[in-house]
């Protein structure tokens, strides 16, 4: 069994008085992918994300990590293997100082106080936050939140980390130390070009296409359909692809 291993089948959800906000969804993500959920605005990233570690119930279909289904009874167990990081850093911040926050996951796991003390030391030392330990965490600015809100995931050493960031350039050499699975919705595609090797494109709650990161940015179609465009970063690696050959030649 992998507990690294995320599933959704048939993945169906709804808002209440709204229309249907995941329509079928199946995906297999396995052990040590880096995956980018894109999609325009409401395309159903947030909210599928929001199922993978049970903050959302399905309308029907379902999640499994590993092979345990998340329900209400499993939703503990498979927390310890899924961490979320929310798109507000403040959102996932609530203790007074950043080493009671980095602490809190840990603690309410039932660690003893020297095993906690060490994954807040090292959760913190991943992020380069050290100095932050002893801050009061809400004196901290966008940036250091973002990494302390990285931390407290951390430093519950999830097996899956699941990601709705809302900067780039804070997170990409952290995100890059995290060797394990990487699920990262996002509308940034150059972030998507630095990390991840394999793309699923949404629209309206479905699946539009789910394949390697530079098959789906060489599909201008493709993109366009997703109310997406081409990142600068694909554009001018394949420009320089082409000077290359052209040189070669």
């Amino acid at each position: 069994m992998s507990h690294h291993l995320v599933e959704t089948i048939d993945l169906c959800f709804s808002y209440p008085d709204s229309p249907p906000a995941l329509n079928g969804v199946s995906l297999r993500i396995t052990h040590g992918e880096s995956v980018a959920v894109v999609g325009g605005n409401g395309a159903g990233k947030s909210t599928l994300l929001l199922h993978l570690n049970g903050l959302l119930p399905p309308s029907s279909g379902q999640v499994r990590v590993g092979d345990i289904p998340v329900t209400p009874k499993t939703v503990a167990r498979v927390r310890e293997s899924v961490g979320m990081v929310f798109q507000q850093a403040e959102d996932q911040l609530f203790m007074p100082t950043v080493r009671e926050d980095v602490a809190f996951g840990p603690l309410n796991m039932g660690f003893p106080p020297e095993e906690i003390r060490r994954r807040v030391e090292q959760a913190l030392r991943n992020v380069h936050a050290e100095a932050l330990a002893d801050k009061m965490t809400h004196h901290l600015s966008g940036g250091e939140k973002r990494a302390v809100s990285i931390a407290t995931v951390l430093s519950m050493s999830p097996d899956i980390l699941v990601l709705d960031p809302a900067s780039r350039r804070t997170l990409i050499s952290l995100l890059r130390q995290f060797t394990h699975t990487k699920i990262i919705a996002t509308h940034d595609l150059d972030m998507v070009m630095d990390l991840c090797t394999r793309c699923i494109v949404m629209k309206d709650g479905s699946i539009l296409a789910d394949a390697p990161v530079p098959d789906i940015f060489a599909d201008r179609s493709l993109l366009e359909e997703a109310r997406l465009e081409q990142p600068l970063s694909y554009l001018l690696m394949r420009q320089e692809r082409q000077r290359n050959n052209s040189g070669a030649s």
